[in-house]
């Protein structure tokens, strides 16, 4: 807990110390209000890469963010809140003492994201723009997976801090329709999976994962399509309260969405 609590700190410096300095003198040129619904897949895999689990769903959720430009330079930060119930269809987790027997069951999802940016604004043409940014961002999310007649259920407790890094381009149309599109990169910073049944806290694998968005502005409506991945690695083993050892297994999740509310 120490060690998390370290790395919340500095997150939270981190964020401060690019959206305080010179904000009194900022200009805030956009606020976003959105909501959003979310194509959820998760998949667990083997050291020999084969699937162990799948789980799939809806996911939905709301958010919103503040800009600020101080000359080219650019400021935002913003958060959002997400949740759900997916499918889950995998199997129980092999013991000494018993075997992996397949299972299905709900999962419900719950959790939130927060991030701030700084970026450089340039004009690439009259009514075109790149902007490259980079910042720290913080995703938590609670995956409760229920229990059945041949398993019991339990909660994992997720953590995962990173750094985006990419690059915005806005085209601005003769008829006041402003496209944008972004992508990145995710370079991950500390991860964190807590399942408070076994008493245990596993560090998974550091992975890149991407991101991108593709939308439209005009006048107060701001739609897009986004989308997120989720990669780690194969974890170390962890001493659990029941005297078994338990890890986790290469994980990816994707997640394909959309965006609508109004910017202002």
């Amino acid at each position: 807990m120490k060690r998390i609590s370290v790395v919340y700190a500095f997150l939270l410096m981190a964020a401060a110390s690019m959206v305080l300095p010179g904000a009194a003198d900022a200009v805030l040129v956009e606020g976003d209000i959105y909501l959003t619904a979310q194509s959820f897949q998760w998949k667990e895999l083997n050291s020999a890469g084969a699937q162990l689990l799948k789980e799939s769903g809806p996911l939905y959720g709301a958010g919103g963010s503040a800009k600020w430009h101080l000359k080219s330079v650019t400021l935002k930060a913003g958060g959002e809140l997400f949740g759900g119930v997916i499918d889950y269809d995998g199997q129980t987790i092999e013991t000494r003492n018993s075997p992996s027997v397949p299972v299905q069951t709900d999962a419900n999802y719950w959790g939130y994201r927060i991030e701030a940016t700084a970026g450089y604004k340039f004009m690439v043409a009259e009514k075109a723009s790149l902007e490259p940014f980079i910042g720290p961002a913080l995703k938590y999310w609670e995956r409760d997976l229920k229990s059945t007649d041949a398993a019991r259920g339990y909660v994992e407790k997720w953590t995962n801090i990173y750094a985006r890094l990419g690059m915005l381009g806005v085209i601005r149309m003769s008829n006041g329709v402003n496209i944008f599109a972004e992508g990145g990169v995710k370079v991950p910073i500390y991860n964190e999976n807590r399942v408070d049944l076994f008493d245990i806290t596993i560090e998974p694998g550091k992975e890149e994962a991407y991101f991108a968005e593709l939308g439209f502005k005009w006048r107060l409506l701001k739609t897009s399509l986004f989308y997120e991945g989720l990669r780690f690695s194969r974890s170390d083993s962890e001493l659990a309260n029941d005297g078994q050892r338990y890890l986790q297994p290469e994980s990816k999740g994707d997640i394909i969405g959309v965006k609508a509310g109004v910017s202002f």
